[in-house]
């Protein structure tokens, strides 16, 4: 082979291989996103409630939270529903949790824990 097939031959090889290679380390770091269900069980004072859930969504907003559902008609299907439910995405599970351990997200969770009986959760969901 003349010098210039060979070194055709190893660019042309060297950019396959970076191209598979780049889509393998792409693949490896997908995030998944996570969320945040809450569902509100009893309410007990439905005025302060919903006063105090005022206050939540300038806690997400610097860990990236977005509401997907926020209240909202319930139709039951298995078993009996909450009274509300409200479902919160974030880019991962760390995010989540970070925006959950904050003091501000601590703090709104115990005021509204004061006038309802709440239940909340993470779920991690598909790799984008």
């Amino acid at each position: 082979m003349t010098m210039q097939i060979k070194l055709a031959a190893t660019l042309i090889s060297s950019f396959v291989l970076s191209t598979i290679g780049s889509a393998a380390l792409h693949a490896q770091t997908k995030t998944s996103p996570a969320f945040w269900i809450t569902e509100t069980l009893e309410v007990s004072d439905q005025a302060a409630f919903l006063n105090v859930i005022k206050a939540v969504p300038a806690t997400l907003q610097p860990f990236g939270g977005q509401y997907i559902v926020l209240g909202g008609q319930i139709a039951p299907g298995e078993g009996p529903p909450p009274r509300r439910i409200t479902i919160v995405a974030f880019e991962s599970l760390e995010k989540a949790q970070q925006w959950f351990d904050s003091s501000e997200a601590t703090a709104a969770r115990a005021e509204a824990q004061k006038f309802a009986k709440i239940r909340s959760y993470f779920v991690e969901g598909i790799p984008k």
